[in-house]
């Protein structure tokens, strides 16, 4: 019989290669202030474009909020007008309430100077202005029934031959 013998590949053992280190190499005085330059330079345009980016974000916003201010406004308009409609109107309700109240209870020359708010309040206020008022008195007599109504504009002469003295 033959004896085979069978051959293993050797494995090699790769020894790890170590890269050589250069030292770092020192930046002269004159790379060094190029960099810095360059840099300066970059953060200045950067610092440029966020300043026009904002004012431009500005622009937007205020647009945006003279359009919601343009809308606001119509709408304030409108609010306003019809409140100021309905102040006038009450007004003239009232004014017409107080009227008919003084008419009614014969002083309509105070009915501006009657108080409230509702009819009750009016009729209430109308009554006690009523009350302090002074009581007519007729000053006509039976002797007398023209009461205290003089002639304007008699003279003494006219008077006299008036009344037959």
């Amino acid at each position: 019989m033959t004896e085979t013998t069978e051959t293993k590949p050797t494995e090699t053992v790769k020894e790890p290669v170590i890269e050589k280190i250069e030292p770092a190499k020192e930046p002269t005085l004159e790379e060094l202030k190029a960099e810095n330059a360059r840099l300066e330079l970059h953060a200045k345009n950067k610092e440029q474009e966020a300043e026009r980016h904002f004012k431009k974000l500005q622009t937007f916003e205020k647009a945006e909020q003279d359009k919601k201010d343009a809308e606001l406004s119509e709408l304030d308009k409108e609010k306003k007008a019809r409140v100021a409609l309905e102040a006038e109107n009450k007004k003239i309700k009232l004014d017409l309430l107080k009227q008919s109240t003084a008419s009614k209870l014969g002083i309509p020359e105070l009915a501006d100077r009657l108080q409230g708010e509702t009819p009750e309040e009016i009729e209430q206020d109308a009554k006690q202005l009523l009350e302090k008022l002074p009581k007519k008195t007729s000053s006509a007599s039976a002797t007398n029934p023209g009461g205290d109504h003089q002639v304007v504009g008699e003279t003494d002469a006219e008077r006299r031959k008036r009344l037959g003295i």
